[in-house]
């Protein structure tokens, strides 16, 4: 990634985002994050009174120092916050950039964790006060900050976001003029239709990284979004067939599982392909990706590298019904992002959670995000567009309960959170030419029921 200009602080997208990513080697704030020599880093400054204190701070982050994103967005952040806080002489850099959810919890109970990190996304909210630390009244924190009682227990909040998104469907326009004539489908016919004709021209519609896993959560939160009930994922606790033919999930996962079985998807989805997937849509050799609204100047930024025009780089909402107009209009999520938390036994706990806010409040724009503050937060010039739509309804979602939590742990089915299970229940079954797993998702999901 490159910087683009220097019109705010932080005005870049940083590479390699892998969302769900948690933990990095190191203990608490004396953390030397011994074994990861080539992830790990210390930025260092001088007090305004140019003194410098002796406190050392550690962070974990989704990028690795290698990444120019580090020094152009993540190293200026270390830089403000100690000049703001003379007593911290380090801050030390885990990067976590490609690790797994799995990996996340290992290293997590293992007890092996930086003062302020990435939480996994996976975990239930009643287990996080064994490893963060409170950040305060949700309530509180709600009224302050998007999403800042999402992540909550018992009334306090253990994480805050790292920014705000859109999320819905990042588009090559190329493509879509040289395969469907320009036209940006708005319903769902439309979206078939132009996916037969991307794929008629041997170019590849949906691009979906879900060796990655991470990427598999927007195909669930593309239920809520299709059940236009912005608490539907709670709704599902009296449910005993959440994967019934009449119920939102059912339409998302059969509409991947149709993609994969038409040849509609890249052909490895099993590995990791986050970079080969950015490549593929900013050349035109894909035309889709569901993710967030922070992929989107990054898929640019990859276009431009790659010479082609960053223009062509485009966000639609996902048009998961037909007959949209102004008056049957869109839902389009605006949602959270990946979380950050607070090592519970950080040496300087006040600090790290002060640190924390610090880099919550001033990483999003560099990635690409509306800022997570309600009252005086910014948001990304390139998405100013979306206001004027009149066919679009913005909505959000409140934190799932601890029933729906329970539910989901017990039975093995990480859906809204992860959405790993996808792969061996909808998209393989899909590939291999056989239907996906509705009953067998159903019936453990029914065992749970109370």
């Amino acid at each position: 990634m490159k910087t683009k200009s220097m019109k705010r602080l932080f005005a870049i997208m940083m590479a390699g985002v892998i969302g769900l990513s948690l933990v990095g080697c190191g203990s608490n704030s004396s953390s030397s994050n011994e074994g990861n020599s080539d992830t790990s880093s210390e930025s260092t400054s001088k007090g305004e009174d140019g003194t410098k204190g002796d406190i050392v701070l550690s962070l974990a982050f989704n990028a690795e120092t290698s990444d120019p994103a580090y020094e152009n967005d993540i190293v200026p952040i270390f830089e403000e916050f100690m000049k703001l806080h003379p007593e911290v002489a380090e801050i030390k850099f885990t990067g976590m950039g490609k690790m797994t959810e799995d990996q996340q919890v290992t290293r997590l109970t293992g007890g092996q964790y930086d003062d302020v990190l990435l939480i996994p996304m996976g975990m239930p909210n009643k287990e996080r006060p064994n490893f963060f630390a409170s950040l305060g009244d949700a309530t509180e924190l709600g009224e302050k900050y998007f999403y800042g009682d999402f992540i909550q227990s018992d009334g306090e909040t253990y994480a805050l976001p790292i920014g705000v998104v859109y999320e819905g469907l990042v588009y090559n326009k190329k493509v879509l003029d040289e395969c469907y004539g320009g036209k940006v489908p708005t319903t769902l016919d439309e979206l078939l239709e132009a996916c037969e004709a991307i794929k008629a021209t041997g170019k590849t519609p949906f691009y979906t990284n879900a060796g990655a896993e991470w990427p598999l959560r927007f195909w669930d939160n593309l239920a809520i979004t299709a059940s236009e009930t912005p608490d539907y994922a709670n709704t599902l606790v009296s449910s005993t067939a959440p994967w019934a033919d009449d119920e939102a999930l059912h339409f998302s996962s059969s509409f991947l599982a149709n993609l994969a079985a038409n040849d509609m998807v890249e052909p490895d989805t099993v590995t990791e392909q986050w970079d080969n997937s950015r490549i593929s849509v900013a050349t035109g050799e894909s035309a889709f990706m569901l993710l967030g609204t922070w992929a989107l100047p990054q898929v640019k930024d990859v276009a431009e590298e790659m010479g082609e025009d960053p223009d062509n780089i485009s966000f639609m909402p996902f048009p998961y019904k037909n007959g949209v107009s102004a008056d049957n209009k869109l839902n389009l999520r605006v949602s959270e992002d990946i979380f950050m938390g607070v090592n519970k036994n950080s040496e300087n706990l006040e600090l790290a959670k002060e640190l924390l806010v610090f880099f919550c409040e001033n990483i999003s724009l560099s990635r690409g995000m509306n800022e997570i503050m309600r009252e005086g937060g910014r948001n990304v010039e390139d998405l100013q567009f979306l206001q004027d739509l009149d066919y679009i309804e913005f909505y959000s979602s409140p934190a799932r309960t601890e029933e729906f939590e329970a539910i989901s742990s017990t039975s093995k089915i990480d859906v809204f959170s992860v959405g790993s299970y996808l792969q061996d229940n909808v998209i393989q079954p899909a590939i291999n030419g056989e239907a996906p797993k509705f009953d067998a998702l159903n019936e453990r999901w029914a065992a749970e029921i109370n």
